[in-house]
Order: C-alpha cells, then sequence, then structure tokens
C-alpha cells in the first residue's frame, strides 16, 4: 500500500459550479414538506450554500493533512484512511455503507487513535476513492474478502471489525468467513432474522417487526429501486449534482435524530464534502450496485449464528435497530449499548459516544 493523496482538477470543480448555475428546478405546486421526498426548501438552500459558500479546496486540504493509503487488492484499487494509536493495540476496521464513505469516520478514527488503537476506515469498491470494479457480482461476500486482504496487505493479521448499515452486513460476512482474523464484530445496524416463530416473539420483537413493516412501505422506495434497476437511477445521478445531492440529503433526514434543523445534528461542510466525493470520482452508479449485488449473489451470506464475539450499540433513530433479544438470535452478543441519541449514522452524528462505544467493546476483546 502506498500514501496517496486527494487531488482533483480545477475542471472538476469548474463543471460543479457550471451545473449547479443551470440546475432546472421543478415547479412545487404545494409544500409537502419531506412526505414525498425531499423537501424543497431545505434542498434548495443547501444548493446556495454548495454553490456559493462550500469550500472543497480547504475540504480537499484538511483530508490530505490525513494519512491515506491506495493499492491493488485483486488488480483493482483500493483507498482507506489510516490513523495509527500509540499504544499498538487491536487495529480496528471501520467500514461504511450507503450513502457514506469513509468521510464518515474523520473525527472516529482520530479518537481511536488517541484511545490507542490503530484505526483503518476503507472506501468500499466503487465508492469514492477505491476504483469501480470492472466485472458484476461484487457483493458484500466479496467485498468482506477484498477488506480482509486488504487488511493482511496492512500488515495486520488480527482485527476488529465495525460496520452500520452495509458495513455491518460486511462485517457480519467477514467474520463469518475469517473468524480466525476477526477477534470481535461492532455493529449498530442488524437485520431481522428471516425465520423467525411468531409465537416466540417477545413483546419488543411483535413491535419492532410492526414498525419495520409499515417502514417498508413508506421508506424503501431507493432501496427497491438500487436492487433491481440501479443503472437507469445512475444516469440521472451521474449528470445532475442536485440530483445526486437531492437522493442523498432525503436519507440524512430519514435517518438521523434531530428536530427540524438537519444541520444541529449533521456538519454541514462534513456532508457536502461526502456528497462532493461522489460527484467528483463520478460513483454514484457504481456505489447504489452494492444492493444489485447483494439481492443477485448465489452465495450469499447465511443468517446462522454468529461465533465471533459481537458488541451492538442501538441508537433511538436507526431505522435497522432491532430489540437486543432479537439480535442475541443470530450473534453471540458480549456487549450491549443503549444509546441515548443518535441514528443512522453515528460517527457523523455523534462522533464521541460512537467511539467510546467502540473502544470499550474492544479493549474487552483485545
Amino acid at each position: 500500500m502506498l500514501p496517496f493523496r486527494v487531488e482533483f482538477t480545477e475542471r472538476g470543480l469548474a463543471d460543479l459550479q457550471r451545473r449547479l448555475a443551470a440546475t432546472r428546478w421543478p415547479s412545487i405546486a404545494r409544500d409537502t414538506g419531506w412526505a414525498t421526498g425531499t423537501g424543497d426548501g431545505v434542498l434548495r438552500e443547501l444548493v446556495r450554500y454548495w454553490a456559493r459558500d462550500f469550500d472543497w479546496p480547504a475540504q480537499q486540504a484538511a483530508l490530505n493533512r490525513r494519512h491515506h493509503v491506495r493499492g491493488p487488492i485483486e488488480g483493482e484499487e483500493m483507498h482507506a484512511l489510516v490513523e495509527c494509536g500509540p499504544a499498538g493495540r487491536l487495529p480496528i476496521l471501520l467500514i461504511h455503507g450507503w450513502p457514506g464513505s469513509f468521510v464518515e469516520h474523520l473525527d472516529s478514527t482520530r479518537l481511536l487513535a488517541a484511545a490507542g488503537f490503530d484505526a483503518v476506515a476503507p472506501s468500499l469498491p466503487g465508492f469514492g476513492l477505491s476504483e469501480e470494479p470492472r466485472e458484476p457480482g461484487m457483493s458484500p461476500r466479496r467485498i468482506a474478502e477484498r477488506l480482509h486482504q486488504f487488511m493482511c496487505a496492512l500488515g495486520y493479521t488480527r482485527y476488529g471489525v465495525q460496520g452500520g448499515d452495509w458495513g455491518a452486513i460486511i462485517g457480519t460476512a467477514l467474520a463469518r468467513a475469517h473468524p480466525e482474523a476477526v477477534a470481535g464484530l461492532h455493529i449498530n445496524f442488524a437485520r431481522v432474522p428471516a425465520d423467525l416463530d411468531p409465537e416466540s416473539l417477545t413483546q419488543a420483537e411483535q413491535e419492532w417487526i410492526a414498525f419495520r413493516a409499515a417502514f417498508e412501505r413508506e421508506e424503501t422506495g431507493y432501496s427497491r429501486i438500487q436492487r433491481t434497476r440501479p443503472q437507469t437511477l445512475g444516469y440521472a445521478l451521474n449528470d445532475s449534482p442536485v440530483g445526486l445531492l437531492s437522493w442523498i440529503l432525503e436519507k440524512y433526514w430519514a435517518w438521523t435524530d434531530h428536530d427540524d434543523d438537519l444541520w444541529a445534528t449533521l456538519d454541514r461542510d462534513r456532508a457536502l464534502t461526502n456528497v462532493t466525493l461522489y460527484w467528483l470520482t463520478g460513483t454514484a452508479l457504481s456505489a447504489s450496485r452494492i444492493y444489485y449485488e447483494a439481492e443477485h449473489d448465489p452465495e450469499a451470506s447465511g443468517s446462522g449464528p454468529m461465533n465471533v464475539p459481537t458488541g451492538y450499540a442501538r441508537y433511538p433513530k436507526e431505522p435497522w435497530a432491532p430489540p437486543r433479544e432479537m439480535v442475541e438470535r443470530s450473534y453471540r452478543l458480549t456487549h450491549y449499548a443503549d444509546m441515548p441519541v443518535g441514528g443512522h449514522f453515528p460517527a457523523m452524528e455523534q462522533p464521541e459516544a460512537f467511539a467510546a462505544d467502540v473502544a470499550t467493546f474492544f479493549r474487552g476483546v483485545a
């Protein structure tokens, strides 16, 4: 793995500005808030900020003050942010999901390094700074294998894994495939077992299943599109920065723990850095394909018991946070934290609390 710098041309930035200025806005006949999708007023104000005040060169310079590496894994380039702690504790692999990137972990890598751990935050294949897979089939299971090879290339033969969203799914597959290397798994997202006996469910589990049924009806249209026809949508997201921002902003709004001010929860520049990274690398389609590849993987990882010690942090506004007893049906839970605040992006929303809980868990398994 070689040192890597984040560098984009002035031409790419000028093209972004031109496209923002030329946005053809739809006519919104009546204000529906967020009920029918991205809130028009919030999006327009954020686009104005992106075009006039957001300072990408400053964000890029800040990224380049950190240590990045990039190198080939199975012939395709993979990137990671690496922060080394002084105490030589267990290295921790921090796996992001969609619509995220390593940017989610800019704070948590520093905090975990200060706690004595080496922290590795990769870009998943086809996300941002990692090369787009040249062949189909880059499912979570295959990504897990690449990440194991990546950690070995960095010299880590035993490490911890943390993941939310797809990171939890990939991390689970990685722990199942390489229990000899994965000392522990920490998740803040969990899938519900598919074969639950209704007679065995607790009251909390029944309430969770009812919540999920309503959530699936109203909130998962994006997932159905990306699982089935990501390329059709990909042309639009790759051509319109406002379209890309709208697609991602709606998830920030729907999945984070906030009242009516999203920027009281998220750092606006950090959120735009993530979106700008998708735009400048042209990876909106290649990132969204993870849904399609997972849906069409004939050898997808099963849902049997997890033997690797697992920590679970349950955040109140995480839509994929089943009750503790449901997670214990699939994982060997050795640590549980009922977090007071936070949602789907805890490393961005509550970095100090997130890093403290992750560190607490891995101190117990290192």
